[in-house]
């Protein structure tokens, strides 16, 4: 027997270093010696969760309910499979038995606030998610649940919770990488670009392998091109309104234009952090639009530089009509990009 749950905490350890198929092998050879142990076939279905086996995994954790009716861990199990195969109602079922079993249980809230999450039930999972910091204060992944779950409501108290439970966990493990990008993630929403981008690349470093990073990056910066768009809109009025003024009044007008647009960038960009750069320009050429945006933009700049060397105002009718076919690409994309596949 003895040899049979050192091969399932070592599927455990292999599952936690993402070694699945070893752990997957190491929990059925343990299943072999003993084929009915609610905690061994807890092991295996724990393992196909992590390899996203749903199918399989439930009906792993299936048999470990039925032959550990009043054991925690086989429900919870249950309960996760079923929601990430999208049978919400009987996933919050199972999520319940689990923390009726072991109220006290951090793991076993745990899983059913996420459970709740998925289901649609924010203000629930909140209340849950509070439960697991109270009784697992010290545990960074139960104050990264409870601002996960709280950032999904768009009201201000539910962000500030939100918040304060990002950098809550950053406290405890300041190297969390989800939490650093869930953090920036929330300053985009709340139109912080900036920050956000700082925090984005932050999290870059803490994982590279983290695939959301660039695409988030991706976000912020479509946000930040509507900035400099709305600024070159507003600006442009009065440079067609000057151009048949004397030249030295267009001339002059026209580095205001190029040299407010300089100081927006240096206060967008002065709390970036070393090797942001580069991160910036794989994000601008990874999305095709984006690559234009940005190329439109820095056009459009060209044009008033043109106008500051030659006097000739009526070339800024070019950076209007740049902005509106920029206008028209953002809406194009947005409208794509939002479609049901």
């Amino acid at each position: 027997m003895s040899s049979a749950f050192d091969l399932a905490l070592r599927a455990e350890q292999l599952g936690q270093l993402g070694r699945l198929a070893e752990a997957e092998r190491a929990a059925r050879e343990a299943l072999a010696v003993d084929p009915e142990n609610p905690r061994l076939l807890g092991t295996l279905s724990s393992t196909l969760l992590l390899a996203e086996r749903y199918d399989e995994g439930l009906a792993v954790a299936e048999a470990a309910c039925a032959a550990g009716p009043g054991l925690e861990r086989p429900h919870r199990l249950r309960a996760l499979h079923l929601s990430m195969l999208g049978r919400h109602a009987e996933a919050v079922q199972a999520g319940y038995a689990a923390v009726t079993i072991e109220p006290a249980e951090p793991a076993a809230a745990h899983g059913y606030a996420k459970v709740l999450q998925r289901a649609g039930r924010p203000l629930d999972a909140v209340r849950v998610a509070t439960r697991v910091v109270e009784l697992d204060p010290d545990s960074a992944s139960a104050h990264l649940l409870l601002a996960d779950v709280a950032s999904d409501l768009k009201d201000r108290r539910h962000r500030e919770l939100a918040r304060r439970e990002y950098e809550t966990t950053l406290r405890i493990d300041p190297e969390n990488a989800a939490a650093k990008h869930d953090l920036a993630l929330l300053d985009a929403r709340s139109r912080r670009p900036a920050k956000a981008l700082a925090g984005l690349v932050q999290a870059g470093r803490l994982d590279p392998a983290m695939p959301q990073v660039l695409r988030t990056v991706v976000a912020v910066l479509w946000q930040l091109s509507w900035r400099v768009r709305i600024w070159l809109i507003v600006g442009t009025f009065p440079a067609l309104a000057v151009a048949a003024t004397p030249a030295v009044v267009v001339r002059s007008y026209a580095g205001f234009v190029l040299v407010a647009t300089a100081a927006l960038g240096w206060w967008t960009s002065r709390d970036l952090p070393r090797g942001t750069w580069p991160v910036l320009r794989r994000a601008v050429t990874t999305d095709r639009p984006l690559t234009v945006t940005y190329a439109a933009l820095a056009l459009c700049l060209l044009v008033y530089l043109s106008v500051v060397v030659t006097g000739f105002g009526l070339a800024a009718v070019a950076v209007w009509i740049l902005l509106i076919a920029l206008g028209w690409l953002a809406v194009f994309v947005r409208v794509v990009r939002r479609a049901p596949r």
